[in-house]
């Protein structure tokens, strides 16, 4: 049976261009235009817009590419039929509201599909708390770019077919298919230019004797990746190494509090020379991975959900080490391709009183992710111990970056990603015939889907959960002024939501370091406090290498 070549939906703002903000989803929509311009096959480019404006845009930016073949653009608004498509590809979860228009050309007659990016901002959502009040069909889908954002749908649309069957006696539920299909790089873009290397560490003093390790993204405490794991571990290596070790952190900061925010973080590396490079200058895009030798991220916020950055590092070459946490997992190879370090989250309910207040509107964004973010660990020893590793090994080095190089090409490159795009719009083309289309849904959810606890909707995310057996042990770290620079550094100051008190936190460290090896559950009988507030106590100090946990096994399934 012959399918169509499936749509794509357009909109300005989901492309990079001048006068706009470099951001994640930007990049990954260029990319993705590109990718899909290059290997569809389609002999027709076909795109559904908001507006007929839109569509005006693509069709300049298309001629300013030079692209020949010839576009058809349907608007959404003013009732086009876009069903002669079979599919139409959305750059987010929800379907700007297609489902309802879809209704008035006859659901059987097309699929609608989204993309996750984050889900955990108000906006995303509410989208998908929503999408169940619409008509969707089970032949639509939303492609996780990982398992664990799969695993965070699934329970958020769990929770809201729970409200339908009890509110409403519900029979059925439709609800859109969640296959997993990773992002995609050009991974031949990543290929390093001759004397790039040489050129660019010299631009940034590093001699030819100096590892650099590096990262790339937005310079965001909260939303992206906490710098004060990485720059203890790679103190503590830095301690013992014979050569110059150079952290490049290459990126941007939307605000300039968070960059000030990464060069005090430097000060917990003295031994480690820290440059800020500005990763929207596109040389520093292109050349710093020909640099470095080595690729890493603390990312520990759930505001991730898949990390193109190792990905792109893969594709250039470079050994990463990453959290074991989302997306990672699923695109780092553990000990073949670089290393993933193990992460510990707070245990599903300990974070009802979060969602709460980031449901009313007590929590802003930035002020949830940022507590949030405080129960989330990454195992700075492990850390290290990888990171030192590959520092010390440049022979590991260049076999990890081929390895991921080789993994990327075969695996990662839009020219395999897109053909699983196509093969999914002929499997939902194949649900969709015979079959019956449902009634528009009901309204969702239960009493209050949007209010999960955070611990138990990411519960996916970590290695492991804090449980009130886990013992626990003095770290190198402590005292006033430490603990004050770790909130100050991770954000909690800035955005003032702090989890612990100082002089709590003061009183735990003063109970481990009489009794090491007390439990969660022991510490808090022994200073007489609820569990829930040594746990979260705990985890904060942890984080910052305060308090030493076991390390958990790496999740690997």
């Amino acid at each position: 049976m012959d399918h169509p070549v499936p749509a794509i939906f357009f909109h300005p703002d989901m492309v990079e261009g001048a006068g706009k903000d470099l951001v994640g989803r930007r990049s990954a929509g260029t990319g993705f235009l590109n990718a899909w311009l290059a290997h569809s096959g389609a002999p027709e480019i076909r795109v559904v817009t908001d507006t007929p404006e839109h569509g005006q845009v693509l069709a300049q930016l298309l001629r300013d590419r030079g692209e020949t073949r010839p576009l058809r653009a349907t608007p959404l608004l003013g009732g086009g039929d876009f069903g002669d498509a079979g599919c139409v590809f959305f750059p987010a979860p929800s379907f700007q509201a297609a489902a309802w228009r879809r209704q008035r050309l006859g659901p059987e007659r097309l699929s609608l599909v989204g993309l996750t990016h984050t889900v955990s901002t108000r906006r995303i959502i509410e989208s998908l708390h929503a999408l169940m009040s619409e008509p969707v069909e089970e032949w639509d889908a939303i492609i996780c770019t990982s398992r664990a954002v799969r695993s965070v749908l699934a329970r958020q649309f769990a929770a809201e077919a729970a409200y339908f069957r009890q509110r409403f006696g519900a029979t059925r539920v439709p609800q859109p298919q969640l296959p997993v299909i990773p992002l995609g790089v050009d991974a031949a873009a990543f290929a390093s230019r001759p004397g790039a290397r040489e050129g660019f560490r010299a631009a940034q003093d590093a001699p030819p004797e100096a590892v650099v390790v590096m990262t790339m993204g937005r310079l965001s405490v909260v939303e992206k990746a906490n710098p004060v794991p990485l720059m203890l571990a790679l103190e503590e290596i830095a301690r013992t190494f014979d050569r110059p070790l150079h952290l490049w952190l290459t990126g941007w900061a939307s605000r300039p509090e968070e960059e000030a925010l990464h060069r005090e973080a430097a000060q917990l590396a003295p031994s480690v020379t820290v440059r800020l490079l500005d990763g929207r200058d596109p040389q520093v895009r292109r050349d710093a991975w020909a640099g470095a030798d080595l690729f890493t991220l603390p990312s520990d916020s759930i505001q991730e959900t898949f990390g193109l950055v190792p990905v792109e590092a893969m594709a250039a070459g470079l050994p990463v080490v990453m959290p074991d946490w989302d997306g990672f997992r699923d695109t780092v190879r553990h000990g073949e391709t670089g290393f993933l370090v193990p992460t510990r989250m707070a245990p599903p309910g300990l974070g009802g009183q979060l969602a709460r207040r980031f449901s009313d509107g007590t929590d802003a964004y930035l002020h949830h992710l940022t507590l949030v973010q405080a129960h989330v660990q990454i195992d700075v020893p492990a850390y290290a111990r990888a990171l030192g590793t590959l520092i010390r090994d440049p022979g590991l080095r260049a076999r990890m970056g081929e390895a991921g190089r080789r993994h990327v090409a075969a695996h990662l490159d839009w020219s395999r990603i897109v053909p699983l795009y196509l093969d999914l719009a002929r499997d939902l083309a194949e649900r969709r015939r015979g079959a019956t289309p449902t009634t528009p849904a009901l309204a969702p959810g239960l009493p209050n889907p949007l209010e999960i606890d955070p611990f138990e909707l990411y519960a996916d995310y970590p290695s492991a959960a804090l449980d009130g057996a886990t013992p626990i042990h003095p770290g190198p770290q402590g005292g006033p002024g430490f603990l004050d620079i770790n909130d100050r550094l991770s954000g909690r100051a800035l955005y003032r939501r702090r989890v612990a008190t100082p002089e709590m936190s003061l009183r735990v460290l003063r109970a481990v370091t009489k009794r090491p090896g007390l439990t969660v559950l022991d510490l808090a009988r022994h200073l007489g406090l609820d569990p829930v507030t040594v746990a979260s106590t705990v985890l904060v100090l942890a984080k910052a290498d305060a308090l030493r946990l076991p390390e958990p096994p790496l999740r690997r399934s």
